[in-house]
């Protein structure tokens, strides 16, 4: 019995010490500093994730006591931090449990199905430059170049009925920085137009090495809907000059909403689009006023935001729909355990999924890729929104 308690014991404390560490990280790469206030810390951070369990280990063999003693009645700083990691355990997982239940919130996702691309691409050769990145996409269970299309219905509560039924493909989180080919997002972007959506929305993260810049004309410049595509920009597109950027994909025919308010038309009935690139970009959306709804509800207030740390912001505007992306669904999801990196202030709480509040509803994205192409339990995501009405 002894045995058993201190197994559990050392399996929550080995949760927890990941737990923590991995957390810190998470929140870190949520704020907007300066990149060496960022880099520094995570490398410190891997640091102690890596250097901390070997300590325990050679402080645990080298006490005098029994196992018992060291595990529950040490005072040693290095027993202590066994006993708090065991502790945060616990209570992760408790949260982790809370968490899961806000994501995919039944008051607004009414129908859900993932399908892989059809049909499947069939890479010979795989659409992977350098080695490192060509030995993780070869990896057994990697997801990274397995898209898949969900399909969700949404029921937002606000929305008039010539919204209903309207058709939104978002996209998030593409990272284009030359490790997967172009070929690959050429590939994307032509089931995207496949699915005729009416709306397609990019919140973000498009790219961050100068050579993708000739990319975007055949790529996201190959993006069609009938009532448009709309993007904003993420912390990544500021790796390089993000004004370029955004010409270039205006030129190729997207719509920039970043930083304003938008007004427009969809089916004949107003819309106001909001691009929340916050906190990474400085922007006018506290100086104008939120549109106002005239008695039939209207405009549809949609929020285009890179971060789904942005979804309070959102409620406080009334809005009806949030897209955000920046956190990849958590890249690596653990079975019972979860999203692992997912660079949130909330931790791994908003990693993906559909969420509700105040008659808001909120879709986060997987994203489409990452600076490491190295994906499980977590493929890159083309969504498909359908919105209906909340009575439907």
């Amino acid at each position: 019995m002894t045995l058993v308690v201190l197994g559990g014991v050392v399996l929550l404390a080995t949760l927890g010490h990941g737990y923590l560490w991995i957390d810190g990280v998470n929140r870190l790469h949520a704020w907007a500093g300066p990149r060496f206030l960022i880099d520094y810390p995570t490398y410190a951070a891997v640091l102690a994730f890596t250097v901390l369990p070997l300590l325990v280990v050679v402080d645990w063999w080298q006490f005098s006591g029994g196992t018992v003693d060291y595990v529950f009645y040490s005072a040693g700083i290095l027993p202590r931090y066994l006993q708090f990691c065991a502790l945060w355990g616990i209570v992760k997982l408790v949260l982790n449990q809370v968490n899961r239940r806000g994501a995919n919130d039944p008051r607004a996702l009414r129908n859900w199905r993932r399908e892989p691309l059809t049909p499947s691409p069939v890479w010979n050769p795989l659409p992977v430059q350098r080695t490192l990145p060509r030995l993780l996409a070869r990896l057994p269970g990697n997801e990274c170049l397995q898209i898949s299309v969900d399909y969700k219905q949404l029921a937002v509560p606000r929305l008039c009925a010539a919204h209903q039924g309207l058709r939104i493909a978002h996209l998030s989180d593409l990272h284009m920085i030359g490790h997967i080919e172009q070929r690959w997002f050429e590939t994307v972007v032509k089931h995207v137009n496949q699915l005729e959506p009416d709306v397609i929305a990019v919140t973000g993260d498009i790219l961050e090495r100068e050579l993708c810049w000739d990319w975007l004309p055949e790529t996201l410049g190959q993006l069609r809907a009938s009532n448009g595509v709309y993007f904003i920009l993420g912390n990544h597109d500021l790796f390089v000059d993000p004004e370029r950027t955004r010409h270039s994909l205006i030129e190729a025919g997207l719509m920039y909403v970043g930083g304003n308010w938008i007004d427009t038309q969809w089916n004949g009935a107003a819309v106001a689009i909001a691009g929340n690139e916050r906190p990474w970009r400085q922007d006018q959306l506290d100086r104008q006023q939120s549109p106002l709804r005239d008695s039939c509800g209207l405009p549809l207030k949609l929020v285009l935001a890179h971060s789904p740390d942005q979804f309070a912001w959102a409620c406080q505007q009334e809005a009806d729909l949030v897209l955000a992306g920046h956190t990849h669904g958590g890249q690596i999801r653990v079975p019972l355990l979860g999203a692992v990196a997912c660079p949130s202030l909330y931790g791994t709480r908003y990693a993906c999924g559909v969420f509700y509040r105040d008659k808001t509803v909120m879709h986060v994205s997987r994203g489409i890729s990452g600076e490491t192409p190295l994906r499980w339990n977590c493929p890159p995501e083309i969504a498909l929104l359908e919105l209906i009405q909340a009575g439907n």
